[in-house]
Parts: C-alpha cells; sequence; structure tokens
C-alpha cells in the first residue's frame, strides 16, 4: 500500500511540472502570435510542443518509483495445456512421404477429450502442417483442454485434385482407428481450415455421409466429421477459374464437371455436420461472396451453419493479404484488416466448439 502511495505521489508531482511547462509554452504563443506571422506560430507551437512531451516522457520513465517490477499469475492458475505430448511426422499412410504426415498435440493428463484436426493453407501450392508466419497452426486450442492434430496433404506440384481430399480423408481415417493408442475421443472430431485449407475442411464437411472420395487404407473407419470451421475458404470452383486451374490443371480447369466436384457447395445436405464460416468482406484472394454462396447453400436445404461477416476483413487471420500485380508477392499493402481484429470471431470459434464437440449424455 505505502508503495502505491509513493508512486502515485511521483506520478502527480511530475504531472504538475508538465502542466506548469504547458502554461509557459502557451504564454510563449500568445507573445509570438502579437509580433510574429501565423507561420511562424505554427512553426513554434509544434516544436514547444514537441519539447513538453519529450520532457514529460523523460521525467515518466527516468523515474525509480516504476522502473523495478515484478508480477505473477493469479489464481485460478490456467491448467488446460498442462502436458502435452507432441508426436512429429506421424505417417498416416503406408509409404507416404513428408506431404502425408501428420502432427499430434495430445493432452497426456486428460483423456477421452475431442480432437481438433487444422488444415493448413497456402493455395494448394505450399503451406505446412507446422505453420508459418501466414498460416499459424492455430495450437491455441489446446488451451481449451483438447487433443489437437495439424495435416499436411499432398500439393499441386505432386498431385492434382482429388488427391487432396483423399489425403484429408485418410488422415481423419487414420486419426480415427489410432483414438485408443493416444487417448482422444474418435467420435468427437473437429476440422478447422484457411484458404485453402478452409477449402478442405468444407469438403469434409459437406461430404461427410456421402462416402466419396474415400480410397486407401483404414477404409472400415469413417472421414465424417463432427464440426466444421471454414475460414475464407473457396466454396465454389465455377466461380473462382484461378483457383480451379491451380487445383484441377490446365486440362481440366475448364471443365464445368471436374470443377463442380472439388466444390463444397455441390454436396451440401441437411445432414451435414454444423459448419461455422468466417469471411472477411474486403478479401482480395478469396471474394466475400463464396461464403454468401455456401451459406445460400445450405440454407435450401436446412443444413446447420453459423455465418459471421468481418466487416473490412481481408484475406488472413492477423493481416489481409494482397497481391501486387508488378511482382505476383504479397509486398503491398490495402489487403483489409485480420480476421481475428474482430473480437468476436476467435470467442465465437470457441463457443462454436464447445457446443459442437460437447459430450452426449448417456443412455445408459
Amino acid at each position: 500500500m505505502e508503495y502505491a502511495y509513493r508512486c502515485t505521489r511521483a506520478v502527480l508531482r511530475k504531472m504538475r511540472i508538465v502542466w506548469r511547462l504547458h502554461c509557459k509554452v502557451r504564454r510563449s504563443i500568445t507573445i509570438a502570435e502579437e509580433r510574429s506571422s501565423n507561420d511562424t506560430v505554427r512553426n513554434m507551437e509544434k516544436l514547444l510542443y514537441v519539447w513538453v512531451i519529450s520532457v514529460g516522457l523523460i521525467l515518466g520513465f527516468t523515474g525509480q518509483s516504476i522502473a523495478q517490477i515484478r508480477t505473477r499469475t493469479q489464481p485460478p492458475y490456467p491448467t488446460a495445456a498442462n502436458s502435452v505430448s507432441w508426436i512429429a511426422n506421424v505417417p498416416y499412410v503406408s509409404g507416404g512421404g513428408a506431404e502425408q504426415q501428420l502432427d499430434l498435440y495430445v493432452p497426456t493428463n486428460l483423456k477421452g477429450e475431442a480432437l481438433v484436426v487444422y488444415v493448413h493453407g497456402g493455395g494448394w501450392q505450399h503451406g505446412d502442417k507446422a505453420g508459418d508466419s501466414l498460416n499459424p497452426n492455430n495450437l491455441q486450442w489446446l488451451w481449451q483442454g483438447y487433443a489437437m492434430a495439424s495435416i499436411n496433404y499432398r500439393l499441386v506440384q505432386t498431385a492434382l485434385w482429388p488427391a487432396q481430399i483423399e489425403d484429408c480423408k485418410a488422415a481423419i481415417r487414420w486419426l480415427r482407428a489410432h483414438a485408443a493408442d493416444y487417448g482422444y475421443d474418435p467420435s468427437r472430431i473437429a476440422v478447422v481450415g484457411e484458404s485453402a485449407g478452409g477449402h478442405l475442411v468444407a469438403m469434409l464437411g459437406t461430404t461427410s455421409g456421402k462416402h466419396v472420395y474415400d480410397v486407401g487404407e483404414n477404409l472400415n473407419y469413417s472421414s465424417d466429421v463432427t464440426c466444421v470451421v471454414n475460414m475464407f475458404g473457396v466454396n465454389d470452383m465455377t466461380q473462382s477459374p484461378k483457383d480451379a486451374a491451380t487445383l484441377l490443371g490446365q486440362k481440366d480447369k475448364d471443365n464445368q464437371e471436374s470443377m463442380r466436384a472439388a466444390s463444397p457447395v455441390t454436396y451440401v445436405h441437411q445432414d451435414e455436420p454444423p459448419m461455422f464460416i468466417v469471411q472477411g468482406t474486403d478479401d482480395k484472394l478469396v471474394p466475400y461472396k463464396q461464403a454468401v454462396i455456401l451459406a445460400d447453400a445450405m440454407d435450401k436445404v436446412h443444413a446447420v451453419y453459423h455465418f459471421h461477416t468481418v466487416v473490412g476483413a481481408g484475406h488472413n487471420p492477423y493481416f489481409g493479404l494482397n497481391i501486387n500485380s508488378a511482382t505476383g508477392h504479397f509486398d503491398t499493402g490495402g489487403g483489409g484488416i485480420g480476421i481475428f481484429e474482430d473480437r468476436e470471431v476467435e470467442p465465437m470459434i470457441i463457443a462454436f466448439l464447445h457446443s459442437s464437440l460437447a459430450k452426449k449424455p448417456s443412455t445408459d
């Protein structure tokens, strides 16, 4: 208490000093107004105010009363991610390379928790399960007590569509088949993705229950998911020729049937898992209408969804991306704000996961 009192007195003393300086400045300006031109007065005012602010900052930051501070986490202490086992580079298909591996983040002090699977973005051309500066892998869901997985999939340089969705479904089947080995609940699996990852998790959601794109191993296990978080993903390839060309290749880039087959909107049905869709109105890479198209289609079949529009947001959680037409890179501004700059987005996603992944009451 005594320390706080001394600090307050010191701050008040410094505020009085700055106020006296301010009054002197105003008196000087009044005199100058009588003797000089307006331009001279304005320049003098700017210089004197810079001086006053500088003095105030020096007085504030050199005081010993605030130079040494120690703080400590206040109870109740966070414990959700108290003990997490990180298992990296696990192959989910036999003989697959690095593009067909996943990482697991499993709470060791909790058993039977739901699993949240992250699918990275990168235009189906780059990106990695470990994340990068533009596509962090959202490990904050560990703080909610969930187990997590982050998966790789074959990029278009290795194989064109449908290799990407086949890999995602193979990863879900593998995760379900090995749930007992790691202790999470195979009946509660959420998928979260951004951009190209948003497209792929939307495909996982809308094709749940349809038994399409399931090839390879662990076919006695389902690739269905419990819920989907689709962040600014492409939902209708027929409305995005450039993305269709990237994903399908030059041979099929104009094939309407192939474009529809690669579009989540094609598979929308009433019994699909609930989906949280978030999209910015100023997205320069995936137009806002892509999210509207998907929500409209889900309306028609009475599918469950929550569509959140972020006004002014671009194509990224933290800052909007914009392509420089001269360089072909993202080295220009004007891409809008980040999706997470809307402070409601992350709490909405957490609430959506809690609601969708909640354990169902036992019928015994």
